[in-house]
């Protein structure tokens, strides 16, 4: 039994030292005049790595909640750690996470469940597949709403800026599945 734990152990702490490595560009640039900074990131890895999250936003605000509610300019990068990230698993815990980002309140959640099935569905229907080293990026704009990108390609747009912090939520509120991944990318890197 301990060599099963043992062995299962170096697995999982392999998964997290390439985890350890992933490259993020150092910026996402927008248009001419608007270019977001890598916050940092953090790795979901409740069993081995699965992706990792990159937070970009400017500034120097740490605290979580004001990040997820924040009306400005940001975006969150989800890498595929695994050939074994299915669309479907990110979809099925994307669906979950919502209500987590939002404390559970399905009053709320009522209000932009329409825009949550369409972003749902708008990943469904892409054909992608979440294999090692892909990227989805999550890009909220104010005067757009949150752009959806594959890779390089836009899938859609989501609007509202209600939709963004339930989004963001997923990985910033306090409530969330992986308070360890919220707070590795929220904190600001040493240059």
């Amino acid at each position: 039994m301990k060599k099963i734990v043992f062995l299962l152990s170096i697995f999982c702490l392999s998964f997290s030292l390439f985890a350890a490595k992933v490259n993020y560009d150092p910026e996402i640039k927008v248009n001419e005049n608007l270019t977001i900074p890598l916050r940092n990131y953090g790795v979901f890895a409740p069993f081995g790595s699965f992706y990792a999250i990159g937070l970009y936003v400017a500034g120097n605000e740490t605290d979580n909640m004001k990040l997820k509610n924040a009306d400005q300019p940001m975006a969150i990068r989800l890498v595929s750690l695994s050939n074994v990230l299915a669309m479907s698993f990110l979809i099925k815990e994307l669906r979950r996470g919502f209500s987590y980002g939002m404390d559970h309140n399905k009053a709320f959640l009522k209000t932009i469940q329409t825009r949550i099935d369409t972003f749902l569905a708008m990943l469904k229907n892409s054909g992608k597949k979440p294999k090692k080293n892909k990227y989805i990026t999550f890009l909220y704009l104010p005067e757009k709403g949150t752009e959806i990108y594959f890779e390089q390609e836009l899938l859609g747009v989501i609007k509202g800026h209600d939709f963004k912090r339930a989004l963001f939520g997923i990985w910033f509120n306090n409530n969330c599945a992986d308070p360890k991944l919220r707070e590795e990318a929220i904190k600001i890197r040493k240059k």
